[in-house]
């Protein structure tokens, strides 16, 4: 069925991935005609936000919409593809990064069209600003007319699309939790190499993640050549050196220190031979 006015849409799943998801739907004028959640209040306060929408239980989401969206945790996806009695020809569509179409095998035995819908975004709790998936990648699995229908909603909401046929989802997944999950990991580690500085943790966040966001903002734009700042970028390796001297008191920082200056090392920067050679060294590599 295409997407349309006329399509209704559910969501079952009220957290980051579903609630974004939801009004981002209902703002670019999709019928959202109901949500599902474990915790009925959630539903429900999703549900007021967003006009002729009800908050029903999953199997009523699926026995009244055309097109069901499982933003739920990975270990639930194919649960409810098992526990709904699916109709052929219905749209059922999981948000994961990490599943496959396999996930939804048992809506597929009912006939129903199995796709993949996966937005390459780290959703803030009770996001509700404009347009959250403008310019984001979505990642899109499905036999070829719905694939093609997800690739238009995608573009609907302002997102770019991505087919993911044939590429290793768990390696697709890894790589986003590199960038973005892990993202934060490199913040906790930060955080500590902050204090043993003998600055107060508690202002780590604030200095520390605007760093991380200016980065990654460079990223966006600009090949990561010139993405990249700092010593690695200038080429100074007494700096690195000093740097891992000082972190040698914890070895697991300092390890991580040198494993990701050796992926900088990578990226054509433009470095003397000895320049590059050196920090090689530096590195330990």
């Amino acid at each position: 069925m295409p997407v349309g006015e006329s399509s209704e849409m559910g969501i079952i799943g009220a957290g980051r991935v579903g609630s974004a998801l939801a009004l981002a739907l209902a703002e670019r004028g999709k019928n959202v005609a109901a949500v599902a959640s474990r915790r009925d209040n959630t539903a429900r306060a999703l549900a007021r936000r967003i006009p002729g929408a009800a908050a029903l239980s999953p199997a009523e989401v699926a026995s009244r919409c055309d097109w069901v969206f499982l933003t739920v945790p990975d270990a639930v996806v194919p649960c409810l593809a098992g526990e709904i009695a699916w109709r052929a020809g219905q749209v059922v569509v999981h948000t994961s990064g990490a599943l496959d179409l396999a996930a939804l095998e048992l809506a597929t035995r009912r006939d129903a069209l199995p796709g993949g819908f996966h937005p390459l975004r780290a959703f803030a709790s009770g996001e509700c600003g404009p347009s959250p998936f403008s310019g984001v990648t979505v990642g899109v699995a499905g036999p070829p007319p719905l694939s093609a229908r997800l690739c238009a909603l995608a573009a609907d909401l302002g997102a770019r699309s991505l087919r993911l046929d044939g590429a290793d989802r768990a390696l697709y997944h890894a790589a986003a939790v590199l960038a973005s999950g892990l993202g934060v990991g490199l913040l906790v580690a930060a955080r500590r190499v902050w204090t043993l500085a003998g600055l107060p943790e508690a202002e780590a966040r604030s200095a520390l993640a605007p760093l991380l966001a200016g980065a990654a903002a460079n990223a966006e734009t600009q090949p990561l050549e010139r993405a990249l700042s700092g010593p690695f970028r200038r080429g100074e390796p007494d700096t690195v050196e000093r740097h891992l001297a000082k972190l040698a008191q914890a070895p697991d920082l300092a390890a991580l220190y040198r494993a990701l200056g050796a992926q900088l090392l990578t990226l054509e920067l433009g470095l003397a031979p000895e320049v590059l050679e050196r920090l090689r060294r530096v590195l330990g590599g």
